[in-house]
């Protein structure tokens, strides 16, 4: 008996794990809808809106992708998919909704695809010993022709064997009919580049690699990039807006302990990419806007940077061209029941999208980033909740119109 002992255990501990899951899959599986309200305003844009929630009940929680059609639980995917962790963000979701057949057997990371009228492309990075050499690592591209309805897949070495411990594909665009892949690369001796892959869809090669940005090697520290406008959009951009990093710490003795003073920033950049002509731009940012940056979009060569107060969300504006910040729109907010719940709020697409959590519930206003109109007022409300049911809490993250 003693010899089996182990098995035993394992089948015990397997049992245990799989009755808690099943137990919390039919919990969850009492889907919470949630449906759009209005109060005022244009209906319409709430028509194709797509918002990534939590919903937490006591320590049941259910992560939702609402739209004006359906509440669809995440929650409620199979045992492998909640096992891998397979998430979809609200963008993704509408991809999965037009496109099922060519999204079969994809990650739904929206930074892996670029989508024009009549062009979807999806690029992955694929191959054995990604994470300690990058030997055989290689492109997956997949091209869907929207009319035809037919796919292309081709494959495409990655370049420079050795150079990178991995690399993470941030933003795909097509410029000049040319393929271009901006991914960030961890150095094998340290340090984050920003690279730029062209690639040539017609021969089927990578015909320039380039790196257009470099964080610095920090010996005890950290670095890294950030993309902070539109990573979760598939649509055509200009621009990228990112965030570049380094930060070193510094240790000092105090008897026989060693004590961690501030990391002290080497690198601290905010810089626009012009994708089309291949250029940077380090911009300087108001010392109001620096804590609001993460939440900034850019629409035509406008970067538009949203400041949160208590009662509204004032909007900031920098002319890429120009190099100059401009004129300021702003928007009220409903006043939060407490005063730890700030709103979210994402800039898209030209607009000001808010929710809040007011006393009377969540309240999602959308506003014209250029005139500083509000387009429309409404509510978020559950529409099959129980009288019994007990009080509940819901987080946004995400909202893809």
């Amino acid at each position: 008996m003693k010899r089996y002992w182990k098995i035993l255990a394992l089948c015990f501990v397997t049992v245990i794990v799989l009755g808690a899951f099943y137990i919390q899959s039919s919990l969850a599986a009492e889907t919470v809808v949630i449906g759009f309200e209005k109060v005022s305003g244009d209906e319409s844009l709430v028509k194709n809106l797509v918002v990534n929630a939590d919903y937490v009940v006591e320590d049941i929680h259910q992560s939702l992708v609402i739209s004006d059609k359906e509440t669809f639980n995440l929650s409620n995917q199979s045992f492998f998919q909640q096992l891998t962790r397979l998430n979809m963000e609200a963008s993704s979701y509408q991809l999965v909704e037009k496109y099922k057949h060519f999204m079969r057997g994809k990650n739904f990371y929206t930074n892996s695809f670029y989508e024009e009228e009549h062009l979807l492309i999806y690029a992955d990075i694929e191959g054995k010993n990604i994470y300690d050499s990058f030997v055989n690592s290689f492109f997956h591209i997949e091209i869907l022709d929207k009319k035809s309805e037919d796919t292309t897949a081709m494959k495409m070495d990655l370049p420079k064997n050795g150079t990178y411990s991995w690399v993470h594909i941030v933003d795909i665009q097509v410029v000049d009919g040319k393929m271009k892949v901006i991914a960030s690369g961890s150095r094998m001796n340290g340090g984050e580049d920003l690279i730029v892959y062209t690639l040539d869809l017609q021969d089927q090669k990578i015909s320039n690699e380039e790196v257009i940005y470099s964080t610095p090697k920090v010996e005890d520290g950290w670095s890294d990039f950030r993309i902070l406008n539109d990573y979760y959009s598939s649509q055509p951009q200009k621009y990228l807006l990112f965030k570049a990093e380094a930060y070193e710490h510094f240790f000092e003795e105090s008897g026989n302990m060693a004590e961690i003073d501030e990391p002290k920033a080497i690198t601290n950049d905010v810089i626009v990419y012009d994708i089309d002509n291949n250029k940077i731009e380090k911009i300087d940012i108001p010392d109001e806007a620096v804590g609001f940056i993460e939440n900034s979009t850019i629409e035509n060569a406008t970067l538009f940077v949203p400041v949160q107060t208590p009662n509204e969300v004032e909007v900031i504006q920098y002319d890429i061209e120009t190099q100059e910040w401009d004129e300021k729109k702003t928007f009220e907010v409903e006043p939060a029941e407490n005063p730890e719940n700030t709103p979210f709020v994402k800039l898209q697409n030209g607009k000001i999208f808010i929710i809040s959590s007011t006393a009377d519930g969540h309240v999602l206003s959308i506003g014209d980033l250029q005139t500083g109109e509000s387009l429309y007022e409404g509510k978020l409300k559950v529409k099959n909740q129980k009288s019994e049911q007990k009080e509940y809490q819901l987080y946004f993250y995400e909202i893809n119109g």
